[in-house]
């Protein structure tokens, strides 16, 4: 059984639930730390409290010992008994060993039972080793002292060691599956946009390729066959508004081929007329000249027929007189084009070009339409082309209006019109950057406002 793909917002949702057992965990873990050091620090001041003590008890033996004032007995007793209470604290245990205890409680036990004899009563000798045995005693309570003192700064410093490694251990925790999941949300997420991201950038280009990267998650998934789909539209869209510019450009062809053919038809339907008058006499050598003229006229009208059938069937790249298709395109367009423009072609008779006649006819031909829209009625247009490199560079020039460099940036781009009356659906010059590429070739422009364009094609001059 197939299983469906598995949900991105789960993945996402199962993510944040273990982010968040993470860092719960971690601030557990903290909180426990800061117990312990807490805990810590307050057994600690027992410790010291103790240390300080036996440090009193010595100061005040030393000073009952000289001046053997009751004040100096008094002090030294309650820091004898502050003493034997603070080894009964459990905290205690934490920095010592039972056993050190519990030699620190029978030293301090021996010490009061010498503070309580009776030495005034004592002879010197007594005396002398009473006061060697209370010192004794004293310094060895002292040691005791000092040694849980010294264990409790040991402790310390390894209890906030282990502070610092659980610490960082926890955040090695966090910032590890952190690295993991962002790593895991690019693969997973990031990624598969992107592509889709690239795939709408080379859609703005004018490539429509379809997404075929598989995705596992069904929302991507979705998200790829709502992009294709709306892909194959557009393509559909874009091919019907391309085959209506083609129509578009081949109803200016058909309204120039019917005032082409306008002329030499009227001539020979006079002739025609004339010659059927005349039929059963007249001059037999202005019949002849007649008969010439209906046949020169019926040539003309034969290579204008002829040069509107190579426009519509050409679809294989051929090796072309360039000058004489540049000519064709313009006498096919000759009704459109007002009588105060005028146009002028500098193209050697010996250059031909290896590719679709009918394309190249097309890309002249919205050149110059353009070129004619630039222009109130009135301007010049000049087409040229030359060798250069292996390459064939046409040149199509005009002194029209002109654009700017908002506007020149945009020209190429599908749907894009700058004219005013909005005439067409803004693809003409896309179409012809797509024909120049097609070709192998490039297209660029040059304009400035009220000077004029120029359009640069260079096309290779041989098959590739």
């Amino acid at each position: 059984m197939k299983l469906s793909p598995r949900s991105l917002r789960q993945k996402i949702f199962l993510g944040y639930i273990a982010g968040a057992v993470l860092v719960l965990g971690f601030a557990l873990l903290s909180w426990g730390n800061l117990n312990n050091l807490e805990e810590m620090v307050e057994s600690g001041e027992i410790v010291s409290d103790l240390f300080d003590t036996t440090l009193e008890i010595r100061r005040f033996e030393k000073n009952y010992f000289l001046y053997q004032t009751r004040d100096d007995y008094n002090e030294l007793v309650a820091y004898v008994e502050k003493s034997d209470e603070l080894i009964e604290r459990p905290e205690l245990t934490i920095f010592a060993a039972p056993k050190v205890i519990n030699e620190l409680e029978l030293a301090i036990h021996a010490y009061v039972a010498l503070l309580k004899s009776k030495a005034h009563k004592m002879g010197n000798s007594e005396k002398i080793k009473w006061e060697k045995a209370m010192r004794a005693k004293g310094h060895d309570i002292l040691t005791i002292a000092e040694q849980i003192s010294n264990n409790r700064k040991s402790i310390k410093r390894k209890s906030l060691t282990d502070a610092k490694r659980l610490l960082l251990a926890g955040i090695v925790l966090l910032i590890v599956p952190g690295i993991g999941a962002g790593i895991l949300f690019y693969k997973k997420a990031v990624k598969p946009l992107s592509v889709i991201e690239q795939h709408m950038n080379r859609i703005s280009d004018g490539e429509f390729s379809l997404i075929d990267t598989r995705f596992s998650d069904s929302e991507l998934l979705s998200l790829k066959v709502a992009f294709n789909k709306m892909l194959l539209e557009l393509q559909t869209r874009q091919s019907h508004l391309v085959q209506s510019e083609k129509l578009a450009s081949m109803g200016t062809l058909v309204f120039g081929v019917a005032h082409e053919l306008n002329n030499p038809l009227s001539n020979i339907y006079t002739s025609a007329q004339i010659l059927g008058e005349e039929l059963e006499g007249g001059d037999m050598e202005h019949k002849r000249r007649l008969l010439e003229q209906i046949e020169s006229e019926t040539e003309r009208a034969k290579d204008v027929v002829g040069s509107v059938l190579d426009y519509s069937r050409s679809r294989a790249k051929f090796s072309f007189n360039l000058n004489r298709a540049i000519g064709e395109t313009i006498r096919l367009m000759k009704a459109e084009i007002p009588a105060g423009v005028s146009i002028t072609t500098s193209v050697q008779d010996d250059i031909f070009i290896f590719a679709d006649k009918q394309k190249i006819q097309q890309v002249m031909l919205n050149l110059i339409n353009n070129a004619v829209d630039a222009m109130d009625n009135e301007g010049e247009i000049s087409i040229s082309a030359s060798r250069s490199g292996g390459n064939i560079e046409i040149i199509v020039q005009d002194n029209g209006a002109g654009m700017t460099k908002d506007t020149l940036s945009k020209i190429f781009d599908p749907f894009y019109s700058s004219k005013k009356n909005k005439k067409g659906y803004g693809l003409g010059l896309f179409v012809v950057h797509n024909i120049i590429h097609e070709h192998g070739g490039s297209i660029s422009a040059d304009s400035s406002p009220n000077i004029g364009t120029v359009f640069t094609i260079t096309l290779p001059e041989k098959e590739s």
